[in-house]
Order: structure tokens, then sequence, then C-alpha cells
């Protein structure tokens, strides 16, 4: 494919999903690690201090008040596809709910609608003001800013985020590629690298190693990004970040191929036509890629992360001042100060 995307990146603004810390707030943290004192909370995690109004016409437990003092209310926690509700009642209730959030100075609200319920969306929209944020399999997420000002809500997902592999082979130097059956790059018989877009929740290491399995059957470790790209006005209008990834083939793969053996290309039945190794100067000189000076600079990236990985796999004896390719690898990391990790991508020459 020549345009690649994946999952959407929320927009900045209340109800965002990254925190932010300022210098100040890095030195609280610290301060309070240094005298056992439990950090503050911070933007992302939900708050916990009891706020269930008893008139609220809604459970407890369909309601999570965040720390920008909003509301979401979550129908799914409320009614499954069994569950009869008419829009008229539904609308009752609401209006109830939205009387008590407005006395409270709530400010935004969010409502997930659930697909089997879809007929609540109306009386939420046309009588009581919410519209669309985004939308996914299964359900939408409607939005209402209270206060009589411009909303501070977040747009929904504004970016698609996608993959290409770029495998070398340890021996010839010869590039994994790929013809897909359908779509722009089928219709021009276009060799490319196996690309793909990545899945809610999935990293870009992960999503690379992943797409290279299912294309053509190899087992694969992420190296490191070469370069990436933006782009604007895609599907659904939406911008696009595309990350072109040095991966490996697996160290008993690349012993297997460095002995003399083989191993065998199996392209995906359904979107792969062929695949196949194949020389870089030929990649590089297809008319599409030659002809725009976007995809030059790419390829020239490329190239230039091969020849180091040329190199690396020919070389039995790597000197300590080898130059090495530019690029970000990949550290997973705990967050410290709330539960879980984050991947960070950070220059290979720091």
């Amino acid at each position: 494919m020549l345009a690649l995307g994946g999952v959407g990146v929320a927009g900045s603004g209340m109800g965002s999903s990254i925190a932010m810390c300022s210098s100040k707030e890095d030195g609280s943290l610290a301060a309070a690690e240094a005298s056992k004192i439990k950090p503050k909370k911070y933007i992302d995690e939900p708050d916990n201090t009891p706020q269930h109004n008893p008139l609220l016409p809604f459970p407890e437990a369909s309601l999570r008040h965040d720390t920008y003092n909003g509301v979401t209310l979550d129908l799914t926690k409320i009614y499954d596809e069994s569950t009869t509700i008419t829009a008229e009642d539904f609308g009752d209730k609401l209006s109830k709910a939205l009387d008590i959030w407005t006395q409270e100075k709530r400010r935004g609200l969010w409502l997930k609608i659930p697909t089997y319920h879809a007929h609540l969306i109306a009386p939420s929209t046309q009588q009581h003001g919410f519209d669309f944020q985004h939308a996914e399999p299964g359900y939408c997420i409607l939005t209402k800013w209270l206060p009589n000002s411009e909303s501070r809500l977040p747009n929904g997902p504004t970016h698609q985020v996608g993959i290409g592999a770029l495998v070398i082979h340890p021996t010839t130097g010869k590039m994994l590629a790929v013809q897909e059956r359908t779509g722009p790059a089928a219709k021009r018989k276009l060799w490319k690298m196996p690309t793909g877009l990545t899945d809610p929740g999935e990293d870009i290491a992960t999503a690379a190693v992943r797409e290279l399995k299912e294309e053509t059957g190899l087992d694969c470790e992420f190296d490191k990004i070469i370069c990436f790209r933006q782009a604007h006005g895609g599907l659904f209008n939406r911008s696009d970040m595309f990350f072109v990834c040095l991966c490996r083939l697996k160290a008993e793969n690349e012993e297997k191929v460095k002995s003399g053996g083989d191993i065998e290309l199996i392209p995906q039945e359904e979107e792969i036509l062929m695949a196949d190794w194949i020389d870089m100067d030929f990649y590089a000189t297809q008319g599409v890629w030659s002809e725009s000076p976007l995809y030059k600079e790419m390829n020239g990236a490329m190239i230039h992360a091969a020849q180091k990985g040329i190199e690396y796999s020919l070389s039995s004896d790597e000197s300590s001042d080898k130059e090495e390719a530019h690029g970000f690898v990949a550290k997973n990391l705990p967050v410290g100060f709330r539960p879980g990790s984050n991947t960070i991508y950070v220059s290979s020459k720091l």
C-alpha cells in the first residue's frame, strides 16, 4: 500500500489519555518518593472519591468521575442486549441527570452507547445536545460540554498508525519484498515492504513483527525505527503516521541461512500474491518510487540502514568503534507513578 496507517490517537484537552508532567510536578514526585509519601493522582488516573448523588437515575456502577470534573455514563454497565428501554424513558432519565450534573457544576460529559441500543442515540443528540466523539465496533461515544463556553473536550481519534518492515537477507544483502493481490500497489505491480496497521493497544515494534509473520511466514525480531513520515487527508480525512522498522531474522533462522540453508517464504493467501528477496537497487528504482522525492528520501534511509545491517551480518569481529545505522530502539519501561508500562523509542546514537 502507498498510504498506510493504524489506530487513533486522542487529541489534546480534557480527557486526553496522555499525562503531561511539568517540572514542578516531577519535583514533587521525586520529593514524595524520597519521603515515602504516596504521590498525588495524575490526570489519567480514575478519581475514586465517592461522588455518587443518590438522586441520579443511573446506578453508581455505570458512572466514572474523572479529575477534570467530568462524568462518563457507560450504558453497557446498565443495559444488556435483552434489556428493554424506550428512547422516551431514557430521554427522561438523561434529562434528570443533566439537571443534577449542571447543579454540581460538572463540565465534560461522556456517554457510551452500545450498538444494540443505538435507538438511544436520538434522544441524546436531538433532545439533549450530545454530539458524536468517536465510534468503534460495538459502541459509540457521545459528548456534551456543560459550561457556557467553548468546549474543551478533545477531538476523537485523529491518526492512523502504520508500519513498514525492512528485513535484509543475512548473506545476499537482498531485502524482503511482497506484491499484494489488491489495492494501488497491486495495480502498479509494485514490490513493497510488508506493511500494515497497528491494532488497538499494540506497540509499533510488535506490529512490525506480527505483520512480517502474517504476510510472509517469517519469524523476526524488531531492531529499530529507521524513519517515519506524517501525512494528512487520508481515510475519512484522518492523518497518518507511518514507521519504517528495521527487523532481523530470529537468531536460529539467521544461523540456518548463514550455514547454507534456506527459509521458506509463505505468502498470506488472502492478501499477498508473491514474497521474495529482491535487490534494493531494483526496489528503489521502481517507477513510482523514483518519481517521488518523499520516497527517494525514505528509500535512501532504508538503503543506509541496510548497508549497516549487511556489514553487521557479514562481519565476524564487530569492532566497538564501528559505525551503526541511525534509528530509534524500543525500551518498554514502567511508568513509575502509576501501574503499567509504556514503550519509548529513543535514538540508538544517544
